[in-house]
């Protein structure tokens, strides 16, 4: 008889905060290079990367999910 091994479900924080940083970078030079339209859809892509670390860290909140040191 197979034992089912309980495996942690991982949910990544970190990456969605890095991509929302360089994407709010790309939106700051855009602007210094007058490409407006080009601006708005970097901060779209950043308010996209917040909310995906939003539910990052509601998901490691309500699993206490951060190993305690």
């Amino acid at each position: 008889m197979e034992q089912a091994m309980a495996t942690a479900e991982i949910i990544d924080y970190a990456k969605p905060c890095m991509d929302a940083e360089k994407a709010l970078k790309d939106a700051h030079d855009a602007v210094l290079d007058r490409k407006f339209d080009e601006a708005m859809t970097k901060t779209m892509d950043a308010l996209v990367s917040v909310r995906l670390m939003q539910g990052a860290l509601r998901h490691m909140k309500e699993k206490d999910a951060l190993p305690r040191l």
